[in-house]
């Protein structure tokens, strides 16, 4: 093999490996800062302790209905966050489109969905913000 043909054959070793790398970084873990600094926004969480992935939007990204399938976070919500200041509630539904059963959370308030909300842990379909 000449020299040229072995430097081309690193350099396409390097740069596979490189990509491979790129390709399977693990994802950042989510934590409360993650959520609780961006003022107007809503936040869900894939676990109920802060330790998962976290969606968040904007309420007017979620002024009308969401589905949450096209984020990729269809099924996986077992937390909560409404970041506002008395702007609205946030609605969490169990089904896409914006139908199916509810529930609402008010400004300022966080819940996990356990005990009387536990038919939502990982079920949550769409979401929509009302304004008040």
């Amino acid at each position: 093999m000449s020299l040229r043909s072995k430097v081309i054959a690193t350099i396409a070793v390097a740069a596979t490996s490189i990509a491979g790398s790129a390709v399977i970084a693990s994802p950042a873990m989510a934590a409360q800062s993650d959520c609780t600094p961006y003022q107007g926004t809503v936040c869900l969480t894939d676990t109920s302790s802060w330790g998962g992935q976290v969606w968040r939007q904007t309420t007017s990204q979620v002024a009308s209905c969401r589905n949450l399938a096209r984020e990729g976070f269809d099924n996986k919500a077992s937390l909560a966050f409404n970041n506002t200041f008395g702007d609205g509630v946030l609605f969490i539904y169990d089904t896409n489109n914006c139908t199916g059963r509810s529930i609402g959370i008010g400004s300022q308030v966080g819940t996990k969905f356990t005990g009387t909300d536990a038919w939502l842990n990982n079920k949550a379909g769409s979401v929509k913000f009302v304004f008040v």
